[in-house]
């Protein structure tokens, strides 16, 4: 794998608001290998043990019972969350999420069978195709399968109240899909794929909304799609043990 991720300028000197996971010198997305280009992914809970040996993140998922017991969430609310957490993606980018069984699942979600930090997700990709170009950026990998899994020994809630030490978890799952799909945490803080959880909104912000768009293009229809494309940044090698969402600075 890849060294640890660090920040990086933009193509204009700026500080980057987004950046995109950079694996194998490539980015990730769902969908034909093109930028800007939409796709449409599978999704599921498990609903049984499932192990992945080779994943650096969430090597073991289990059912999410017994975390939402804990915490007092039903199933049929936490379903809600995790549409609601899809659907804010798919409201500024042409990326559609279905569900499906876990068995044939793109994206699957569970708890840790091995509890570690607040939450993680894992990426694959196809590597049978060897990235190679003579001049320009290099077309992103294929991804093939997304791994994303919450803590069920943390603390875990529904909606903002101020207590940073327990999680929202459409916030949360939001922020997960965001690496599930092909983003990292960008050099500036204040975006939804900011590695701090925050309790200052629950919908992709501006950098965010770029960096999805740059790998799926804009939703038909959105002021998204009227906007002028921002510069891209310069591509950054990824740390997949880094797709994860933390505490805040004190």
């Amino acid at each position: 794998m890849c060294g640890p991720a660090v920040s990086a300028p933009a193509a204009g000197g700026a500080i980057a608001d987004y950046r995109l996971i950079v694996l194998d010198g490539a980015s990730l997305k769902w969908g034909e290998p093109v930028d800007g280009t939409r796709a449409t992914v599978t999704y599921a809970v498990v609903d049984r043990v499932r192990r992945f040996p080779d994943a650096r993140n969430c090597g073991g998922l289990s059912p999410l019972g017994g975390l939402l017991a804990a915490n007092h969430v039903d199933r049929a609310t936490f379903d809600r969350e995790l549409r609601a957490a899809f659907a804010a993606w798919s409201a500024v980018a042409d990326i559609d999420f279905v569900p499906v069984s876990s068995l044939s699942a793109e994206i699957l979600i569970g708890a840790q069978s091995e509890p570690r930090g607040r939450a993680f997700t894992n990426v694959d990709y196809d590597k049978s195709v060897t990235v190679a170009v003579s001049n320009g950026p290099a077309p992103p990998h294929r991804m093939r399968q997304a791994l994303i899994c919450l803590n069920p020994e943390e603390r875990w809630k529904v909606g903002f109240d101020g207590n940073l030490d327990v999680y929202d978890l459409r916030y949360t799952l939001q922020h997960e899909i965001g690496h599930a799909i092909g983003l990292d945490h960008p050099s500036l803080h204040g975006e939804m794929m900011d590695f701090r959880y925050i309790e200052q909104f629950r919908t992709p912000q501006e950098g965010d909304i770029r960096g999805v768009v740059a790998l799926y293009g804009p939703r038909t229809g959105t002021a998204v799609a009227a906007a002028a494309p921002g510069k891209t940044p310069l591509p950054v090698a990824s740390s997949i043990i880094e797709l994860a969402i933390s505490p805040p600075a004190e």
